[in-house]
């Protein structure tokens, strides 16, 4: 690979790092103000607990504070995983295999501590 096609390469995964970012930032806190609004007009205290994915979808769709606080939080977590999704996608189009291997060994990682968490 010449050094042309390597910067190029690096380009386009530093322009895809910052546009999942940006987005899934965008998205969670959109969700989260949402859900502080939906929650003062009305007239509820915020909630202690995160929902279930179900439940935050059916609350969320009603536009109650507790599924749209959920949602963004939900948001904030997943995009760190599309992102590491992304650029193994990146490495695999462009036949990095070695780094391929290491950033799915990152996501392997990253999913085994978030079911960790949950025991």
């Amino acid at each position: 690979m010449s050094d042309r096609s390597r910067r190029s390469a690096a380009e386009t995964i530093n322009l895809m790092v910052h546009r999942v970012l940006a987005v899934g930032l965008a998205i969670s806190a959109t969700l989260m103000i949402a859900g502080v609004a939906a929650g003062l007009a009305q007239d509820q205290s915020l909630p202690k607990v995160v929902l279930s994915v179900g439940a935050a979808l059916r609350r969320g769709a009603q536009l109650q504070a507790d599924g749209l606080l959920s949602l963004g939080l939900f948001a904030l977590i997943l995009t760190p995983f599309l992102r590491v999704t992304g650029s193994i996608m990146v490495f695999a189009k462009e036949r990095d295999w070695r780094y391929v291997g290491i950033t799915m060994l990152v996501l392997a990682i990253m999913i085994a501590s978030l079911w960790l968490g949950q025991l």
